[in-house]
């Protein structure tokens, strides 16, 4: 009896599935208007109308860092055409580890993680600054002299708190200022009013001409900046920092849909796939800056679940 239960309920989800879509796809941003995973939204909405033959639009809903888009998306039927866009690294992951949210990473399905930045560590062109170890020396000799601009409660705030404690350098011996937004923080840095940055690269591509970057936060050396890696920079002092991730944006769906619906999801996961393959596709995003990987959803759920553990790891240097 139990057999032939599920087998209406697959035939039923099957049935559903055989014109979907059949309206139009909302895709939802948690964060604000201009940003990039809005434009990442925006453009892949545009980009997927082809593929799913349908109208998409895109519904902001920038307020408290993603968590009234999460809310949304986990109210709303779960039928397929409310779809979720992010920067589920460090938004979503850390209104997770806040407890501010009724939900977990595990109520959302993440599609794809397309859009991946590297933080890196920064000065003016001008600045007498040269080296990662030139900054901590000096702040070892000037305390409370050093002005660092950082993004609230991100990657790259877990980073320098890391950092100082790596280098027993009490966090009260910098000024550190906390930004909401990254065009704040670089502004504070074009404009002298901080000496030192840490903020995602790509997002910088524009200050190029007025930056001059001190060490990039990844395994490897970047193709964009000409920086060593953070841990080649400090190799002599012995001490090895750890790689967090910088910002991580993506698409993603209601577990509850992937459960109800599963043709469905395959059908919105196949177009996806589909979609970032195409070479002109590649051409198009890599010209406004945006990222399109595809990695599939067993790799972006692997991803985002080290990144949330990185996250809650390191949550003590970042607390309010």
């Amino acid at each position: 009896m139990r057999y032939i239960f599920l087998f209406f309920i697959l035939l039923k989800s099957l049935l559903f599935s055989l014109d979907y879509p059949n309206k139009p796809i909302e895709f939802v941003v948690g964060l604000g208007e201009g940003g990039s995973a809005d434009r990442m939204a925006r453009n892949m909405a545009a980009l997927l109308q082809a593929e799913l033959g349908v109208y998409t639009s895109v519904k902001t809903i920038k307020t408290n860092g993603s968590l009234d888009a999460a809310n949304y998306i986990l109210k709303e039927p779960h039928d397929g055409y409310k779809v979720f866009c992010s920067t589920f690294s460090p938004y979503l992951i850390n209104l997770i580890i806040s407890e501010k949210a009724g939900f977990s990473l595990n109520d959302f399905v993440i599609i794809n993680l397309q859009w991946f930045e590297q933080d890196f560590i920064a000065v003016k062109k001008d600045s007498k600054f040269n080296s990662v170890i030139e900054v901590l020396n000096y702040i070892k000799k000037n305390p409370k002299k050093l002005k660092v601009a950082l993004i609230n409660r991100s990657s790259g705030h877990i980073l320098f708190k890391l950092l100082l404690e790596k280098f027993d350098i009490p966090s009260k011996d910098v000024d550190i200022r906390l930004y909401s937004g990254g065009g704040s923080a670089r502004e504070a840095l074009l404009e002298s009013r901080v000496d030192l940055l840490i903020i995602a690269a790509q997002g910088s591509e524009k200050y190029r001409e007025d930056i001059k970057p001190l060490a990039i936060v990844s395994s490897k050396p970047s193709k964009r900046w000409d920086a060593p890696t953070l841990n080649e920079t400090i190799k002599d002092t012995g001490i090895t920092m750890p790689i967090i991730h910088g910002p991580i944006r993506g698409i993603a769906v209601s577990r509850k849909f992937k459960e109800d619906f599963p043709h469905r999801f395959k059908t919105l996961k196949k177009a996806i796939q589909k979609t970032l393959a195409k070479r002109s596709v590649h051409r198009y995003l890599k010209r406004k800056n945006i990222g399109y990987t595809w990695i599939g959803t067993q790799n972006s759920t692997r991803i985002l679940k080290n990144s949330f553990e990185d996250f809650e790891k390191y949550n003590y240097l970042i607390k309010d």
